[in-house]
């Protein structure tokens, strides 16, 4: 209990207390973490990055290019994420509560690092999110889920400027979360899934705000198909490395944003 105490003031610095205090409330209050077994990207998709961490097999447009068309609105956006209920391997989607994942109020010291923290602000037109657990199990990983429709170009930018802050934070940086600050030790890319037009993965080192020996962990992945971004952001009620996103949630999402937009893989 002692050690699940210890995780509670780093999770609620970093604001994921409020997207899953219902399932944690009545077993812990409102602590929540990161991790639960494994290292690097063992759960991750298959595929194998580049040097950068990214891929690309798709035909839009890159950032120096001329703009694409835009995102779709947030009707079809919402339509394209995963709903309550929706099922992915074990993990069901849920309503995210309270405050959207990776908020764009939430700040990072280098300012550069901030990418990893809330995507940057890119100019996004719309957005839509979700989340996703396992039913009845409080220590299971939770996934933020996030679609985000740019215009001119947006999409390709955000994901620039989201591995330039991989490569410029790898030894660490702030986060200014709500009402603290949160300190990350590590920023590591890990194999990022064969999907969309690219994509980006890192494992993420936090530090425990009560205990400076207690290192935390979470995961975030990012697709772009176009002009919509597709972002990951795992962790759980624990102290382990969990390994990395669920890949059956990524692969959840990914096809029904496939079959509701035509995007291919």
């Amino acid at each position: 209990m002692q050690g699940i105490q210890r995780t509670q003031g780093m999770r609620d610095t970093a604001g994921y207390a409020k997207v899953r205090r219902a399932a944690a409330a009545a077993l812990i209050g409102a602590a929540l973490t990161a991790g639960t077994a494994g290292c690097g990207a063992g759960t991750q998709n298959k595929a194998t990055p580049s040097a950068s961490q990214s891929h690309s097999h798709g035909q839009t447009q890159s950032p120096g290019g001329p703009p694409g068309p835009p995102g779709p609105p947030v009707e079809q956006l919402k339509a394209f994420a995963l709903a309550p209920g929706d099922k992915a391997g074990p993990y069901e989607a849920t309503e995210p509560l309270l405050d959207e994942p990776m908020s764009e109020l939430y700040e990072a010291k280098p300012e550069a690092c901030g990418p990893l923290t809330s995507l940057g602000k890119a100019g996004h037109t719309a957005q839509a999110y979700a989340k996703t657990g396992v039913p009845g199990e409080w220590q299971a990983v939770g996934t933020d889920i996030l679609l985000r429709s740019y215009k001119d170009g947006g999409s390709a930018a955000a994901m620039k400027a989201l591995a330039e802050a991989g490569r410029q934070c790898a030894g660490g940086y702030t986060e200014d979360r709500a009402l603290a600050e949160g300190k990350v030790l590590k920023v590591e890319p890990v194999k990022a899934p064969a999907l969309g037009d690219e994509a980006l993965a890192y494992r993420i080192v936090v530090q425990d705000v009560k205990d400076k020996g207690i290192s935390l962990y979470k995961y975030l992945t990012v697709i772009r198909s176009g002009p919509v971004t597709l972002s990951f952001r795992s962790d759980a009620i624990d102290t382990k490395d969990f390994g990395g996103v669920p890949a059956e949630v990524v692969t959840a999402q990914w096809e029904k944003f496939a079959k509701a937009s035509g995007a291919a893989s």
